[in-house]
């Protein structure tokens, strides 16, 4: 968040309230937020440097907001410091301000880049005739992204709100954010409800604009809009197949890697996974059900929470093992349970923060003892948003059985799958567990042959074997 209003020519009111109002609201939904303000040239290149690298680091969703002023060269926008003083022609402006496609091209790592800019404001330099108005059209080239404009392109954005604390658009922006958040809804949805409300307010005179390469819905706090899928008709799961990748498996301590971890969680090591595929939900009591009747085991005890579509609990590791191998004579193709290794590898889905979304818990991402979701026991598959590999409840839920053998250091074990074990690793975390055990790194181990109420289990298929191959 950057808000600049000390400008040494035509300064403004509102960009520091606006940046404050922004990260405060961003840092209540879940954010990690870097507040900077009245940045001069050198420390707005410094702060937006900073910015990418952590972007960078942890792959996940960047937000990019700056209030203050802009100004358009030949079809090029840019960002000014307040050390505008010195801006009199196009040749300084480009010498002097931040090239916005710039602040894009630094996010592109990121699983989604979101930048808004409420600064288009009137006259911000000394001299210099021939600058444009406003800002340029600018549309969003990398995909998944979307770039905010407080007005039209070429036009200029009031200052103020009726109250004086705000710039119109932003004013309208945070109201928007609080209730998109509130109720799940879609971010150009969220979008297009802030420029009905600045054009009404305006009378008109002005219309914020975006441009947008979403790949995929997105909505603060997680779309919820549409229903879990039933399960299949075949009670096969669903799978979903992952690239081969190389990662960061484990978390060091507080001060280094994600922060928070426990002892067992090292040493942190890199790790190469072949391809693979993962059932994009955790089995689900109507798909072991088909199993038990199929097989005349006892099914397991739904704790009275319901069946169906919700998690399978009460399964030990060896029930989870049956199930697999059933299903691989049924089907015909190989299923077993994820190595730990594997299923850390999808849990984090690219990301190297402590959930898959990021560093802060933020509400209503997952079923677990403060995440602020409406679930006391456990929730239907898929109640809560995906990550970034389309797989649902990799955090929270039910802790998931794995096939690796759990040891407590990691000295290779953690990519293996054993056949016997005194003890079992689960992973991710329980609707009953604090946050701190819903980390993409935390680990946890049972007995082989223990049920419990909140434990269940998801399905991998690896990588077909073919003659020549290792």
């Amino acid at each position: 968040m950057i808000g600049n209003l000390q400008y040494e020519h035509n300064p403004l009111n509102n960009p520091v309230n606006d940046a404050t109002d922004m990260g405060r609201l961003l840092k209540e939904i879940g954010f990690e937020v870097t507040l900077k303000t009245n940045l001069n040239q050198r420390a707005m290149e410094d702060a937006i440097r900073e910015f990418a690298k952590r972007l960078s680091e942890s792959r996940g969703i960047g937000i990019f907001y700056f209030a203050g002023h802009g100004a358009q060269v030949k079809g090029r926008n840019y960002l000014l410091p307040i050390d505008n003083n010195r801006i009199q022609d196009e040749i300084d402006l480009e010498k002097t301000a931040y090239y916005v496609d710039e602040i894009l091209k630094r996010m592109e790592n990121a699983t989604l880049n979101i930048i808004i800019l409420d600064a288009c404001r009137d006259n911000p330099y000394r001299g210099g005739r021939t600058l444009k108005r406003g800002l340029a059209p600018m549309l969003s080239t990398t995909l998944g992204s979307i770039i905010a404009f407080a007005t039209s392109p070429g036009k200029t954005a009031a200052d103020r709100d009726k109250k004086g604390r705000n710039g119109l658009f932003t004013s309208h922006l945070l109201s928007a954010l609080k209730k998109a958040y509130q109720t799940h809804q879609r971010l150009d949805d969220m979008f297009m409800a802030v420029h009905k409300a600045v054009a009404q307010e305006s009378r008109g005179r002005q219309k914020p604009w975006y441009s947008d390469s979403l790949t995929e819905p997105f909505c603060f706090g997680g779309c919820q809009t549409v229903p879990p899928p039933p399960p299949p008709k075949n009670l096969v799961p669903e799978m979903v197949w992952l690239p081969a990748g190389r990662f960061k498996m484990g978390n060091m301590n507080v001060t280094s890697f994600q922060g928070g971890g426990e002892s067992d969680e090292q040493p942190v090591h890199e790790v190469s996974v072949n391809r693979f595929a993962i059932s994009r939900y955790e089995i689900t009591f109507a798909e072991y059900d088909h199993f038990a009747q199929a097989t005349g085991r006892d099914k397991p005890d739904d704790e009275g929470w319901g069946r169906g579509n919700r998690p399978v609990i009460n399964i030990s590791w060896h029930d989870a093992q049956a199930y697999t191998e059933w299903l691989s004579q049924e089907t015909g193709q190989q299923y077993r349970l994820p190595t730990e290794a594997e299923w850390e590898y999808a849990a984090r889905a690219g990301t190297q923060t402590r959930y898959w979304w990021g560093n802060e818990i933020g509400a209503n991402r997952a079923n677990c003892d403060g995440c602020g979701s409406r679930w006391d026991k456990t929730a239907p598959v898929g109640s809560f948003a995906p990550n970034a590999f389309g797989l649902y409840d990799t955090s929270g839920n039910v802790e998931e059985w794995t096939c690796s053998q759990y040891e407590d250091k990691y000295r290779g074990n953690e990519q293996a799958c054993v056949k016997s074990a005194n003890e079992i690793v689960l992973r991710g975390g329980s609707g009953i567990d604090f946050l701190s055990r819903l980390r993409s790194a935390f680990r946890n181990s049972r007995k082989p042959s223990e049920r419990f109420r909140f434990v269940g289990f998801r399905v991998v298929r690896p990588l077909p074997y073919r003659v020549g191959q290792p």
